[in-house]
């Protein structure tokens, strides 16, 4: 037992020091000491044993205010170790090389072939493309994204917007267990690995907030007091399936009115005749948050009618979510910010006279400002943080969230 305690400290105080080096590239030991209240002897013992097994490097003499010896600076160590990310589509599996530093360093798309499920397209990817492109004891793990809830006590995969007709959703995580041999296995929720990248790259301060990802579907994951509600599975939040209208169009979870069906990307196109013809988009089979925006953006009556009568409906919803948890600040992203600052101002207006004033006057609504691959960072990131040990490395390990 005091063997196994010793090793969870030196895990969580290699932990530590590796966050504070990736936040704070170049910061030197002197300064971690500080940081990290370790003490000089304990920094300088377990940054020797990180920079020996390459997961950071002293890059040499760094500039300082203070008179007498410079300082080495300290850096993670780039194309050194890698984590895997599958994310799955409908009928595509895409496969990702993420570096620990955080750059995307090999990417495959891959269709599924006729009867072939996303486990097995996922194993064959992995063994054809991505051990050709990386060592096999340079990948620390592997992660398997996808837009659906992961219920880990029941071992299900729910799903309104991912249709896996090739295999039960109970079969799913019974078969990435033995997927992999020799890798430990995250199975995460897309809009909780965009949340997370929001929290490390974003700048961030709140400790209270909500991401909402808009796409093909309409999630949600919430932080309070600076830590995730729940775990990365998308279990713990349905905001695309509030409803805002009882008696609006039939979603596919059986309920009226909800959000998905009202404001996600893919309702766009039936929901037009609403508010008449924007003659720019007639033509197009299918309408995107981007198209909607532009034609808003040149004043189309029709496209502003909408995008309005959206702002309003998602007020509705964000005034509730408000009025519950309190947040201090609300990133919009996925593909909604492609709606323009328009419907963003009418969001925030609309707030004013929705939900209870005390709260929602005290909360920020934005866009977020990473890019559209942001779940590869915040997928890495949250193994990394969340599952990966310095001290205790099992490739049998399995994780949901």
């Amino acid at each position: 037992m005091k063997l196994v305690n010793q090793q969870v400290i030196k895990n969580t105080n290699m932990k530590r020091l590796y966050t504070s080096i990736y936040s704070s590239p170049g910061i030197s030991r002197a300064h971690l000491a500080k940081q990290t209240k370790l003490s000089k002897t304990t920094v300088s013992t377990l940054v020797d044993e990180l920079i020996e097994r390459e997961f950071i490097v002293d890059s040499g003499i760094g500039e300082s205010d203070s008179i007498g010896r410079k300082p080495n600076c300290l850096q993670v160590r780039m194309n050194s170790y890698y984590i895997v990310v599958m994310n799955w589509h409908e009928n595509t599996v895409e496969a990702y090389l993420v570096d620990i530093a955080g750059t995307s360093v090999f990417h495959e798309a891959r269709k599924l072939s006729e009867d072939e499920n996303h486990v097995a397209c996922s194993c064959s990817c992995f063994r054809e493309s991505i051990l050709e492109h990386c060592a096999p004891d340079r990948i620390l793990g592997i992660c398997v994204v996808m837009s659906a809830m992961i219920d880990a006590s029941s071992n299900e995969v729910y799903s309104t917007t991912l249709n896996l007709p090739s295999m039960e959703s109970t079969q799913i995580i019974k078969s990435l267990k033995t997927a992999f041999p020799g890798y430990p296995v995250d199975l995460l929720n897309d809009t909780a690995c965009y949340s997370y990248a929001e929290k490390v790259y974003g700048n961030i301060k709140e400790k209270n907030f909500a991401f909402l990802n808009f796409g093909r579907g309409i999630g949600a994951t919430l932080f309070t007091e600076g830590s995730m509600l729940g775990t990365a599975s998308g279990s713990f939040t349905q905001f695309g399936h509030y409803s805002i209208d009882p008696h609006g169009p039939e979603c596919i979870c059986g309920n009226h009115g909800c959000l998905e069906v009202m404001i996600s990307e893919q309702a766009l196109k039936n929901r037009i005749p609403e508010f008449g013809q924007i003659p720019s988009l007639s033509a197009l089979s299918e309408i995107t948050f981007s198209d909607l925006g532009k034609a808003a953006t040149f004043r189309d009556p029709t496209a502003l009618a909408m995008v309005k009568e959206m702002a309003w409906e998602l007020s509705i919803a964000l005034s509730n979510l408000i009025s519950t948890v309190n947040p201090s600040l609300i990133v919009l992203g996925g593909k909604i910010p492609d709606l323009g600052e328009y419907f963003l101002n009418e969001v925030r207006e609309d707030l004013k006279k929705t939900g209870f004033r005390r709260m929602v006057d005290n909360v920020t609504v934005r866009y977020s400002q990473l890019q559209s691959d942001s779940f590869l960072n915040g997928a890495m990131k949250y193994f990394f943080d969340i599952h990966y040990s310095f001290t205790n490395q099992d490739p049998t390990n399995f994780f949901i969230g």
